[in-house]
């Protein structure tokens, strides 16, 4: 019975692909006044075409969940967490702000699994405080030595809602993550001259790629793997220092 799941998920994502396309065009980010729940939905009826690029992007995503995951609760609380995380993408990419309804969505997700596992409170309490108070620390720490914002507070309130959402362990890596593929996506666009070296990357990409890579991969693995590139690299800069060694 696995393929009404799959029917279902392939529906959502049609809706879902429609909403977020309508969403980057609408949200105060994007146009200068303030629209009103009524006046989106109306607009969002009246002008719905099928968006193929965000409906592509969540067909595949949503069955994933699906196939990866099952047909869980978990399952539909990373759809709900996916709109979000992708308004926060296109959002921040192009202008370097992260709307607060996206937090909210992320926090609503985040409740509903807290009482489902309220056994585990602790967990996602003090992941939303670590999740937020790591980036507003280097936000302070950027403000202080660099005299200039390093963390937007956009950032800081994406990674709360998240580490609510996802627990200590999860919020860690993720953070692991997020980083180590800012260091290399920035490193490139620096080599090749696509930011200047006090020019402004936006964050919320980087956290939006390792959240969801984490939806699928446990936690566990990616810190395996993290010990063993570690040690691999300790080993090559061990055989480096060694080979300039006076002999």
């Amino acid at each position: 019975m696995q393929y009404i799941s799959y029917i279902i998920m392939s529906f959502l994502s049609i809706i879902c692909g429609q909403i977020v396309g309508h969403l980057n065009k609408k949200m105060p980010p994007v146009v200068a006044e303030e629209i009103t729940y009524k006046e989106f939905f109306s607009t969002l009826f009246k002008d719905f075409k099928i968006d193929i690029k965000y409906s592509l992007i969540f067909l595949i995503l949503f069955n994933a969940f699906i196939y990866f995951i099952g047909d869980s609760i978990t399952s539909y609380l990373y759809v709900i967490i996916s709109i979000a995380l992708f308004i926060a993408f296109s959002i921040d990419y192009r202008y370097q702000l992260i709307p607060d309804e996206t937090h909210i969505i992320i926090f609503v997700a985040g409740l509903i699994n807290f009482f489902l596992n309220i056994n585990l409170w602790w967990d996602y309490i003090l992941g939303a405080l670590i999740g937020a108070g790591i980036f507003y620390g280097l936000g302070l720490l950027a403000l202080l030595i660099f005299k200039k914002e390093g963390m937007g507070f956009g950032d800081v309130k994406l990674m709360g809602a998240i580490g609510f959402m996802f627990g200590i362990k999860y919020t860690l890596v993720i953070t692991l993550v997020s980083f180590f593929l800012g260091a290399i996506i920035g490193g490139i666009l620096l080599i090749f001259k696509k930011k200047e070296l006090d020019g402004y990357i936006p964050f919320g990409p980087f956290i939006v790629i390792a959240t969801i890579a984490l939806m699928f991969i446990p936690a566990d693995t990616i810190i395996e793997i993290y010990i063993s590139f570690c040690s691999w690299l300790g080993m090559k800069m061990s055989d480096v220092v060694y080979f300039f060694m006076p002999k």
